[in-house]
C-alpha cells in the first residue's frame, strides 16, 4: 500500500550504480537513518531508509523509503516510494480499524517528509556529475 512515489531516469552508464548506492547509503546513515542496501541480480540496488522517529513499526507494518536503483541501456531508472511494507492485505486492514488515528498521523508524517525522495535524486545526480568530471580529468589531464 503505497502512499507516494517518484521516478526519475539519468543518462549514465550501470557501471555508476554501485557508486549512487554507496552515496545514498552513506549519506542517510550519516544523517542517523538506518539503511539497509541489497544489490539486485541485474546490477540493481534496493534501498530502505527508515527513521525511528518518522517511521514507525506498528503491528508488523513497517514504513520506510524504498529507492531502486535499476540499470537500463545506457540509463539508470530511480524509483523511490514512501509506503506500508511487511504485511498482507486482511491482518493491514484490521490493524489500520485499531489504529487509524496512528496511521493518519504516521501516512501525514511520511507526506511531510516526501522530500526525501528529492534527495535520493539529487545525490544521485551530484554523484553522476562528479563520476563523469572525474572521468574527463582522467582522459584529459591538459585541461585544468
Amino acid at each position: 500500500m503505497g502512499t507516494f512515489n517518484s521516478s526519475k531516469t539519468f543518462y549514465a552508464s550501470s557501471t555508476l550504480i554501485p557508486t549512487i548506492a554507496q552515496d545514498i547509503t552513506a549519506t542517510f546513515k550519516n544523517e542517523e537513518y538506518e539503511v539497509q542496501s541489497q544489490q539486485l541480480k541485474n546490477g540493481g540496488y534496493d534501498i530502505s531508509i527508515t527513521k525511528g522517529g518518522v517511521f514507525k513499526a506498528i503491528i508488523g507494518m513497517k514504513t520506510a523509503l524504498k529507492v531502486n536503483i535499476i540499470p537500463n541501456g545506457n540509463y539508470i531508472q530511480i524509483t523511490a516510494g514512501v509506503g506500508i511494507f511487511g504485511q498482507q492485505a486482511i491482518p493491514t486492514v484490521i490493524s489500520m480499524l485499531f489504529f487509524w488515528p496512528v496511521l493518519i498521523t504516521q501516512i501525514s508524517g511520511m507526506v511531510s517528509q516526501s522530500k526525501m525522495d528529492d534527495r535520493v535524486m539529487e545525490i544521485a545526480n551530484n554523484t553522476i556529475h562528479r563520476m563523469a568530471q572525474q572521468q574527463n580529468k582522467s582522459a584529459n589531464p591538459s585541461i585544468p
